[in-house]
């Protein structure tokens, strides 16, 4: 569950996920969140020491870069205020770093969770607000917020609108994760500044079709429904197997598409998942590239946060 309960002594509990993002054309507007986690147990709590977070790594990688559950700490105290005692926490992940799989959301998502439920709740927007700051977009961290297929707006003031809804449960991602790490940020200097007219209509159009196609379960419109001219063609040069599975014409698949920056990329299927996980695995072996493959249901919407 994406959320949390009261803390009771020193001993809280929080499961954080983590999400494909951009879906293809939804570029920095969709997200699913995914059954993959960040766990977060306090192990003791310090009134003497106001606002102080300690964090250990346990059972995963190795922090790579900014450790965001305390830079999220840190910004909501100083953004709202109130002063949670000093915390000692564990953090597990499952959540692949710099993969395109929402790890750093789902650490920010955890730091925030973590000061609401010691200083009390919080308007699901104020704290999507924060994250988007600290992200520098919404999708991921909205997804990580609201859990299900999460759309997310960003308003002219900064404040961000998002809306989640269950995903299709019997549809799939078959994600690919190539033993390669990427930045969010350098994968976005890649990108142009502009776009031509019909690029943008191209990708208005697929979006809206993407969105109407998981509503209706009319999964035979994915494939198309997936295309995008906005951040896809740029990143193929540098994420291994995206061009390869961008063209991937088979029934096991209804469509494909780079999660997040990359370099992970995903697949959608329904009851043959083994065949496309084979189809995805088979090009990575053909290009020399070590890789990871997970079979991926989606981690559906928090009652009363859609």
């Amino acid at each position: 569950m994406v959320g949390s309960s009261p803390p009771t002594g020193s001993s809280h509990h929080l499961v954080v996920p983590g999400s494909v993002a951009n879906l293809g054309p939804g570029f920095d507007a969709l997200a699913v969140a995914v059954r993959l986690y960040l766990t977060l147990d306090v192990v003791d709590v310090r009134a003497g020491e106001p606002g102080m977070l300690a964090c250990t790594f346990t059972g995963g990688p190795p922090l790579v870069g900014e450790n965001r559950i305390e830079r999220a700490f840190r910004q909501a105290g100083e953004r709202f205020g109130a002063r949670p005692p000093g915390l000692v926490i564990d953090v597990r992940s499952d959540i692949p770093m710099r993969a395109g799989l929402g790890s750093s959301a789902a650490a920010t998502v955890a730091g925030l969770r973590l000061y609401e439920a010691f200083t009390g709740p919080r308007q699901t927007s104020d704290l999507l607000a924060l994250a988007t700051e600290i992200e520098g977009h919404p999708d991921n961290a909205a997804a990580a917020l609201l859990g299900g297929l999460a759309l997310s707006c960003q308003l002219a003031d900064g404040r961000v609108e998002a809306r989640a809804w269950p995903w299709p449960d019997d549809l799939r991602l078959i994600v690919g994760t190539p033993e390669t790490q990427l930045e969010t940020a350098a994968a976005r200097k890649a990108l142009p500044e502009t776009l031509g007219l019909r690029d943008a209509v191209f990708n208005l159009q697929r979006a809206l079709l993407l969105v109407r196609a998981l509503d209706t379960g009319r999964f035979g419109d994915l494939r198309e429904a997936l295309g995008d001219r906005w951040h896809q063609p740029t990143r193929q040069t540098f994420v291994p197997g995206l061009a390869e599975a961008l063209a991937i014409d088979h029934p096991a698949v209804l469509g494909a598409c780079l999660s997040g920056s990359g370099p992970s990329i995903a697949l959608l299927a329904t009851g043959r998942h083994a065949e496309a996980a084979d189809l995805l695995a088979g090009i990575y072996t053909s290009l020399g590239v070590a890789y990871t493959i997970r079979t991926l249901s989606a981690h559906q919407p928090v009652e009363g946060h859609s």
